[in-house]
């Protein structure tokens, strides 16, 4: 299985939970956020396709590997689920993001995806 087939297995059981801009201290602006609700499934067989013995992936590793901010924006699938617009929202995501996960049960858990600004990583 392929990093593309797993998404493709999966991507119809991600839900968005909500979109927004919040403060961060000594940033030039608020940064964008997105919390999506995965199946835990999903994260095993990721880790299980990269041979990695961990309880979660490394969520950057993971958001990026999957491509979802492209698979969330080209979808149609997902709108007014946030505060925000989610293909604005995804316009800040595409670049170095933190991800943290929390799990919510057995088949679910949140994925919390937050832009790190240009300035915390070297580019004005």
């Amino acid at each position: 299985m392929s990093v593309e087939q797993l998404v493709n297995n999966y991507f119809d059981e991600i839900e968005v939970e909500s979109t927004d801009y919040v403060d961060f201290t000594d940033a030039k602006h608020d940064v964008a956020y997105i919390l999506l609700r995965v199946p835990t499934a999903m994260l095993k067989d990721f880790l299980r396709l990269k041979e990695q013995k961990r309880e979660l992936p490394d969520g950057t590793e993971f958001w990026k590997e999957t491509g979802l901010v492209n698979r969330l924006r080209n979808s149609g699938k997902y709108y007014g689920q946030g505060h925000e617009d989610l293909d604005d929202i995804l316009d800040f995501l595409g670049g170095e993001v933190q991800v943290n996960y929390q799990p919510l049960d057995t088949e679910k858990t949140r994925l919390h995806v937050i832009e790190i600004p240009r300035e915390f990583y070297g580019e004005e």
